[in-house]
């Protein structure tokens, strides 16, 4: 019966600050690419119904148009800051 070796190298280890700056980046990205439909949605859902049932969005793709016009690309993150 021939023995195996199962012992691993050792494991490198790394240090605080990398892992920190690398979850920054990563929220980072994750907040840019949300954020815009993150405000869509809470326009869809906070739009003010007109007495005959007119709504100011038709659909996300025209929350997205209309906030674009209205504010501009800095628009989609208005409020990202905080």
């Amino acid at each position: 019966m021939s023995s195996v070796n199962t012992q691993v190298g050792p494991k490198k280890q790394f240090a605080l600050l990398p892992k920190v700056i690398n979850g920054g980046i990563a929220g980072v990205i994750g907040v840019s690419c949300v954020f815009p439909l993150d405000l869509v949605k809470t326009r869809l859902q906070n739009q003010q119904i007109g007495p005959n049932g007119e709504r100011m969005y038709s659909s996300m793709v025209d929350c997205f148009r209309k906030t674009y016009k209205a504010e501009g690309y800095f628009g989609m993150y208005r409020g990202s800051a905080v």
